[in-house]
């Protein structure tokens, strides 16, 4: 009896097993991707830190011992660093790329404030007191949890080895094309036959491993070889006639024209006039995912270093940020915000939206949606809460009778909001990946379609992040309101205000892009709310994630652009505004 029931257990358990490993490589596999980039950023950071650390006692490691001096130094070097990304990277922008001059010159000086005060001398005795306060536990324990989540799930990954291969196949400055062109000597006219023309040894640089795609023309026939003459030919000569484009396609597993060393190309002309020949090399990783985990790594490394430079550069205003997040975070709103979210996130994976076959953008622009509505929340009760209180309840003068000065204390609690915000984008963003790379399985199951590849989850999961980048910088956009108007207005009416400006700054394109032919009157009112609401819609790209688009770098550089200009008139609004208030 027990071995008939073994039998019949087994017989069922095995089917369920056939099924779960199917679907593991397809869910976990992204997960496994991201979670290398994030182990890559925090080893970077480690390495950073470390260089910095011996530079440290160099004559270097006393620069920042003077704000003057060390605030002069950083905005020199930092200037520098500048100069040589504009050269770099500016010319592969495209035709936008003027939108990524201020991203480039603020990653460029805070790179420079980075050096000067990573090497400072008591960034290294104070390393350890760094990692043990603020957000860093938050974000570092989360980033924890989602990589041993990838990393534990290493047994079922599709090929990682031909992953972290790829790595070394990316470009990151450019699209990968590369134009060669080459320059064959005509045949002798007194050749009988165009088999007797010599074959000529062209230059070449390449590595075949690396090219996905290479296109050769020519204007005359020729013939490519990997010897001077055919007895030492070790493969079969390529053919490609005038006017005919030869083309090689890695994915099809051919033969590439060309050899496999570059130092072994030979061509030979068969015409008596001179031959051009033109070569396009497309360069992409053999796993063409692999570009994620340079990105992530250089997000997740820049996230952690830029909170290191703050707080050793504005000493004064990262104590109030950290005094302002470690209170806000502490309430029990926090927490019913995050359990909100997950609750959120798990529910909208699984609710079936019913769009045959588009329940998964829908699920993704429900969820950003939702992680965006909830960090507004948090960052405008957190402004009233930190700001318009202790305003009323007299805190605010306590802390601003020690070396304070108003404006520190007001950029110090935005700052600190919207390190709170950042926590619970990290969280819930961290749930929402997780439970986005499931769903091409669920949907697939639920429809009764074939089991998707993860390339399908880490489309799906690379194409959400900008979407989240774009709603947190709306937040802070919010945030930056919300603060400004804490210093004169209590918590309720601040709600208020935010509110109508986050509905009509929404608005306020398709409203301006309507009093196109109407009467000056109607134009006038519509050019008037553009100015004074700040444009959200720049943010909004809820188009994008319902129509499967993906967004490109060079828009999030644009809207980057729009959110540095509204946070300084805005914060410059409220110092204004909180100058003359009277605290006593």
């Amino acid at each position: 009896m027990l071995t008939t029931l073994g039998s019949l257990s087994l017989a069922l358990a095995t089917p369920l097993l056939g099924q779960l490993a199917n679907k593991l490589p397809t869910w976990l596999t992204p997960l496994w991707v991201l979670s290398i980039g994030l182990i890559a950023g925090l080893a970077l950071l480690v390495v950073v830190l470390g260089a910095l650390a011996l530079l440290s006692f160099t004559p270097l490691g006393k620069v920042a011992d003077s704000p003057q001096s060390g605030r002069f130094a950083s905005l020199l070097l930092g200037g520098a660093i500048t100069a040589g990304l504009l050269g770099l990277i500016l010319p592969q922008g495209g035709e936008h790329r003027q939108m990524l001059i201020l991203p480039l010159m603020v990653l460029g000086v805070g790179l420079g404030f980075s050096v000067i005060y990573g090497a400072w001398h008591r960034t290294r005795k104070e390393l350890i007191e760094i990692a043990r306060e603020g957000i860093v536990p938050y974000v570092l324990g989360t980033a924890a949890v989602f990589a041993v989540i990838g990393l534990a799930s290493t047994p079922v990954v599709e090929a990682p080895r031909e992953i972290l291969s790829s790595i070394g196949q990316v470009n990151l400055l450019g699209d990968g094309t590369q134009v060669i062109v080459r320059e064959l000597e005509a045949s002798p006219l007194d050749l009988e036959n165009a088999d007797d023309a010599a074959f000529q040894k062209v230059p070449m640089d390449y590595v075949m491993f690396n090219v996905s795609e290479l296109t050769i023309e020519s204007d005359k026939t020729i013939i490519i070889a990997d010897g001077p003459n055919p007895s030492q030919f070790v493969r079969s000569p390529v053919r490609v006639d005038a006017g005919e484009p030869r083309r090689y396609l890695r994915e099809e597993r051919e033969m590439p024209p060309l050899p496999l060393d570059p130092d072994q190309v030979y061509m030979q002309n068969r015409e008596v006039d001179p031959a051009t020949v033109k070569m396009t090399f497309v360069t992409r990783p053999s796993v063409p995912e692999a570009i994620s985990i340079p990105i992530v790594a250089g997000g997740f490394f820049l996230l952690l270093m830029g909170y290191v430079t703050l707080r050793q550069s504005a000493p004064r205003v990262a104590a109030v940020a950290h005094a302002t997040a470690k209170s806000e975070m502490a309430q029990p709103l926090y927490l019913l915000l995050v359990l909100i979210g997950v609750f959120g996130i798990l529910l909208f994976g699984i609710l079936p939206f019913n769009t045959l076959g588009e329940d998964i953008r829908l699920m993704k622009d429900s969820c950003v949606t939702l992680i965006m509505v909830l960090g507004m929340l948090q960052a405008v009760w957190s402004a009233g809460t930190s700001v318009s209180e202790e305003i009323e309840g007299r805190t605010a003068l306590t802390v601003l009778s020690k070396p304070i000065g108003r404006g520190q204390f007001l950029i110090g609690k935005y700052v600190g909001i919207m390190l709170t915000v950042l926590v619970l984008f990290v969280v819930l963003s961290a749930v929402f990946l997780i439970v986005l790379s499931y769903k091409p399985i669920y949907d697939a199951r639920e429809s009764s379609n074939e089991m998707p590849g993860w390339q399908v989850s880490h489309e799906e999961l690379m194409t959400s992040i900008p979407a989240l980048l774009l709603y947190f910088m709306e937040t802070m956009a919010i945030g930056g309101i919300a603060v400004a108007l804490a210093t004169r207005l209590p918590l309720l009416a601040n709600f208020v205000v935010c509110f109508v400006i986050y509905v009509i700054g929404n608005l306020t394109a398709p409203l301006v892009r309507s009093t196109v032919g109407e009467n000056e009157l109607v134009g006038f009112f519509g050019k008037l709310i553009a100015v004074v609401i700040p444009n959200l819609n720049t943010f909004n790209v809820q188009t994008a994630v319902d129509a499967g688009n993906p967004i490109p770098p060079i828009y999030l550089a644009g809207a980057f652009t729009y959110l540095f200009f509204f946070c300084i008139m805005v914060l410059m609004l409220a110092l204004l505004m909180f100058e003359d208030r009277d605290l006593a």
